[in-house]
């Protein structure tokens, strides 16, 4: 790494991973984490005693899609600067940290780790060859593509909104003079709420899943109902999801939160709070997934973007932009770590068609 571009860095206050100034930085900010949690430790309040309702409105915040899919669209080369190689999941890894050995493998590659939260979802989800399968929010393509190769006979709709995610799979999946073209792949490139019957066959998918979506839902009631539309009679839809465990009144709407920065229109739903959708879906299963296994995805992320800063910067990215992310990484990896990854981590939730 160029000492030339460090210190330039160094000299806008822009510090890298590993830092004394980074790791102070994070202990800080995971300290504040640590009493908001506390704070609300055991709180089974329902969102509308605060003020917000996942029945009501529409699906996502139509006045912030524009917004919503900024980060999404940044120059392709930021992504790959630091993620996986080869799927581009843009989402945790899973490095078998549980509640009770909340320790992720230190040994276990982001590369292996991505295809082991795939299996995990294929397993909870109930995946098998020759289903179709609506995929909401299917970013670069990753757990496609990974389906595509397992399953022989699966045929899969991705939907996706982003111009730089879905001209990587028009590139990959779609490109026929491409190794990794595959014609029992669909893409439909519109906002997951905006899809009608024009876009997809309703009452024709085994599975709808998504992977880091629910975030972005406002109301999970609408939403589940048109997912049911969607399922054949007897389908079954899995959602892969950042919840907290408790009720943390702050995380219900991003604009209370440094969240908004990033993810404006988003929420952070109790783990429980999905379970209480059972009209339009029969709710069967959930599971919570520790918290260290996005910390961990964090930090190789934050890692391989400082790795790959040469290249970043200043072809693709200004000094604002860099410390941009690098204030994006320490947040996300400072919600995750505190009580050990129990307090905030991801949520997994099987439903049935009713």
């Amino acid at each position: 790494m160029s000492n030339d571009i460090i210190q330039q860095l160094n000299n806008h206050n822009i510090y890298g991973y590993g830092s004394a100034e980074l790791i102070k930085f994070e202990t800080q900010m995971t300290t504040y984490f640590s009493r908001e949690f506390k704070r609300w430790r055991n709180n089974k309040d329902l969102p509308e005693v605060h003020g917000v309702s996942s029945f009501e409105g529409d699906i996502a915040k139509k006045e912030t899609h524009a917004e919503s899919i900024e980060h999404y669209n940044k120059t392709f080369n930021i992504y790959q600067a630091f993620l996986d190689k080869k799927y581009m999941a843009y989402t945790m890894a899973y490095y078998g940290a549980t509640d009770n050995e909340p320790n992720a493998n230190e040994a276990k590659s982001l590369e292996n780790a991505q295809i082991d939260k795939f299996e995990l979802i294929i397993k909870r989800a109930q995946i098998e060859d020759g289903h179709s399968i609506l995929e909401l929010g299917c970013g670069f393509g990753g757990f496609s593509r990974y389906l595509l190769e397992k399953f022989p006979n699966i045929t899969l709709t991705g939907i996706n909104p982003s111009v730089v995610q879905t001209a990587h799979l028009r590139e990959t999946l779609l490109d026929k003079n491409q190794q990794t073209h595959n014609n029992r792949f669909n893409l439909v490139q519109k906002f997951f709420d905006d899809i009608t019957k024009d876009d997809i066959d309703f009452g024709s998918y085994d599975r709808v899943i998504s992977i880091g979506v629910l975030e972005a839902v406002t109301n999970l009631d609408k939403l589940f109902k048109l997912i049911s539309l969607a399922l054949k009679s007897g389908g079954k839809t899995f959602h892969h999801f950042i919840v907290s465990t408790d009720t943390i009144p702050q995380f219900l709407s991003a604009e209370d939160t440094l969240m908004a920065d990033y993810f404006p229109g988003g929420h952070i739903w109790p783990y429980d709070e999905p379970k209480r959708h059972n009209t339009h879906l029969k709710f069967i299963d959930s599971w919570f997934v520790n918290g260290m296994n996005y910390w961990r995805t964090l930090d190789e992320w934050h890692k391989r973007f400082w790795e790959s800063i040469e290249i970043l910067y200043p072809e693709y990215l200004t000094l604002e932009e860099v410390d941009d992310w690098n204030k994006y990484f320490i947040l996300c990896k400072s919600m995750f770590s505190p009580d050990k990854g129990k307090s905030y981590g991801n949520g997994h939730y099987l439903y049935e068609k009713n």
